[in-house]
């Protein structure tokens, strides 16, 4: 009996022994350690992260043998070699990207920086598509049939009475160059939030010139891009769309810029012909398209309204209307038909050329806008 107890116990010792020898064994001959499932395929001991007596205990848990044993015949790849990045879930565009920002070209007027007065116009024989002649400087890249939308039929929604133009100003801070006329204190190079300075007082020209030509109208004051000037054409958009569903009459929504042009050492003002329109800086229309992604599908109908008015100021004050702008974000002109951008002179122009000018277009355009509206 008690050799039959020591015979079991040596057979026993010498099965361990053996088990021993064939682990470490199969490790020497380049066999990966297993990887132990926890009894769930998600959630595993990745090989070497136990040792080999943990293993054997491990082993004899219910629980865990009833789990999955991963093994590979394989050694794993050095840590130098990168994973493979997995492919991202395909997501929706979104239905309305956000609107481009685009920042100015140049804000500052740096130390010993050279102002150039010039008259921006096409020349003889310029590669700019042209209709009744008004010439169109397209940077949004489509193709543009100038001629037939210089007849086409404009299109505006206002409905009932009330106001029928609205004015807005995405940057109302954008200032001019400063004079001992027009001084101002800065929130930023070329910036003011001094309504009477910024483009706030050329809006208030363009107003008060509608109003006295018997239009309707609302100068919206928010200073978009102050104290941020990121997000200002969301937050422009946001006042657009409280201003027409307040009052369905608006027919043309204008957003009242000043442009800026020049590097670090020559910045650009723009001037009408000084004999003809003396101290007059030059306006120009931008429309924006769907190029961006924006759902914009009616662009067409603005560039033909920008069309009328420059024709207008073609004829009546000429050298007062830079080409028509055509770029590839929309500007918010989406939310409405009958939707400008409209750039009153530079930051190289003083507040007084700007002026000038912002009333020239506003009295010539009154009355295209008038008969669109059929008063």
């Amino acid at each position: 009996m008690k050799w039959a107890k020591l015979s079991r116990r040596a057979a026993a010792l010498l099965l361990a022994g053996l088990s021993l020898w064939w682990l470490l064994g199969s490790g020497q001959a380049g066999l990966a350690a297993p990887a132990l499932a926890l009894g769930d395929a998600d959630t595993q001991l990745p090989a070497g992260a136990v040792g080999l007596w943990e293993r054997l205990a491990l082993g004899q848990s219910p629980y865990l043998r009833q789990g999955r044993i991963l093994a590979s015949a394989r050694q794993p790849e050095a840590e130098s070699a990168a994973p493979e990045a997995a492919e991202a879930p395909a997501s929706p565009p979104p239905s309305e990207p956000a609107q481009e920002e685009e920042p100015p070209v140049e804000q500052g007027k740096p130390t010993g920086a050279k102002i150039i007065a010039q008259t921006f116009l096409p020349a003889d024989g310029s590669a700019y598509p042209n209709a009744d002649g008004v010439y169109l400087d397209n940077r949004a890249g489509v193709d543009v049939d100038m001629a037939a939308l210089a007849q086409a039929n404009i299109t505006l929604t206002g409905q009932g009475k009330g106001p029928e133009i609205l004015i807005v100003h995405t940057h109302a801070t954008e200032a001019y160059t400063q004079t001992d006329q027009d001084g101002y204190s800065q929130s930023d190079s070329y910036r003011t939030t001094d309504d009477s300075h910024n483009v706030l007082r050329v809006g208030d020209e363009i107003a008060a010139a509608f109003a006295q030509a018997g239009l309707n109208v609302l100068h919206d004051r928010t200073l978009h891009d102050y104290p941020n000037y990121n997000g200002a054409y969301t937050r422009s958009r946001q006042t657009v769309e409280e201003y027409l569903a307040a009052y369905p009459s608006i027919s043309i929504v204008l957003d009242v810029h000043r442009d800026a042009m020049g590097d670090s050492d020559t910045i650009y003002k723009t001037v009408a012909d000084p004999n003809s329109l003396p101290g007059c800086a030059q306006v120009m229309l931008v429309v924006g398209t769907d190029q961006n992604g924006a759902n914009h599908p009616n662009w067409r109908n603005n560039l033909s309204l920008a069309i009328a008015l420059e024709r207008a100021m073609n004829q009546e004050a000429p050298t007062l209307a830079r080409p028509i702008n055509l770029r590839t974000s929309a500007f918010n002109q989406q939310l409405s038909p009958g939707s400008l951008l409209v750039e009153v002179g530079t930051h190289g122009n003083t507040l007084q050329e700007s002026i000038a000018a912002a009333r020239r277009f506003a009295q010539i355009s009154a009355p295209v806008i008038a008969q669109l509206l059929g008063k």
